[in-house]
């Protein structure tokens, strides 16, 4: 199954809290699904599998000493992808 979700990675108690958001950034881009950085977060498209896999991956991060993880998922067989979502405004 296939699903689109929405992922913020948000450092607490950090001097360089955009440094700490660029590791995260760069374990989203390896992890083989689509996605889109925006200002306050990242869309990522692919199978259930592989985005439940990048938001563990993103939980078991030793990079700061304290953060939250926000997800919102977007399920379901009719949905529109994040490109179809957006297109009307570019």
């Amino acid at each position: 199954m296939s699903l689109s979700a929405y992922v913020q990675f948000i450092p607490l108690k950090s001097k360089e809290p955009m440094s700490i958001i660029d590791i995260a950034i760069e374990c989203i881009k390896n992890s083989g699904l689509e996605y889109e950085v925006g200002p306050f977060g990242t869309s990522v498209e692919g199978e259930n599998s592989a985005v439940q896999k990048l938001i563990k991956e993103l939980l078991s991060q030793r990079i700061c000493e304290e953060f939250l993880v926000n997800v919102q998922y977007h399920v379901g067989a009719s949905r529109l992808s994040n490109a179809e979502k957006v297109s009307k405004f570019r």
